[in-house]
């Protein structure tokens, strides 16, 4: 993250990162998602896919969604096995895209956050704030990234001051 003089500007900047990283995620999801429903043959798979790519703006439990959605309308339309295990196949490589390409690309170098600390923030916000907190989890956590590298960098930056002992007598 480059370094600046206003926090606030910065703080701007890594949520815009965060939002444009959000989309350009979900796009890419929902195409995956429609490739891979469409070879399995799912009913309406345009509509999953779409709703895949949207439920990509929810951490961790988003991608659930499409997965459960997709077995039900499979399982109730008597597809066949093989269909089915071709759509949990498709899901399974929209998460391993996602999860190790597009993430650590788009979210985690530029943002500057590394996995633990997130999953911690999504555990804390989760706990305390509910489905919200787990929404916002990330974003407020690269914001107070922002602010602490900038507080800790003028600790740096100050000259350092001579402090002299008292004299007791």
């Amino acid at each position: 993250m480059a370094s600046s003089d206003n926090p606030f500007r910065q703080s701007a900047r890594v949520l815009v990162l965060f939002i444009r990283a959000q989309i350009i995620i979900a796009i890419v999801d929902t195409l995956l998602y429609a490739i891979g429903f469409g070879i399995a043959h799912v009913p309406w798979w345009p509509l999953f896919a779409v709703i895949g790519g949207l439920c990509s703006f929810i951490p961790s439990v988003g991608s659930l969604i499409p997965l459960s959605l997709v077995a039900i309308v499979m399982l109730l339309g008597h597809r066949s096995w093989t269909d089915l295990a071709i759509a949990f196949g498709g899901w399974l490589v929209v998460q391993i895209v996602e999860g190790f390409v597009l993430q650590p690309v788009l979210l985690s170098k530029p943002l500057g956050l590394r996995a633990l600390p997130v999953f911690l923030a999504l555990l804390a916000g989760s706990i305390f704030f509910g489905p919200i907190g787990f929404v916002l989890a990330v974003p407020i956590l690269a914001v107070t990234n922002v602010f602490w590298r900038y507080f800790r960098g003028l600790d740096s930056r100050s000259p350092p001051v001579e402090v002299k002992p008292k004299q007791i007598l």
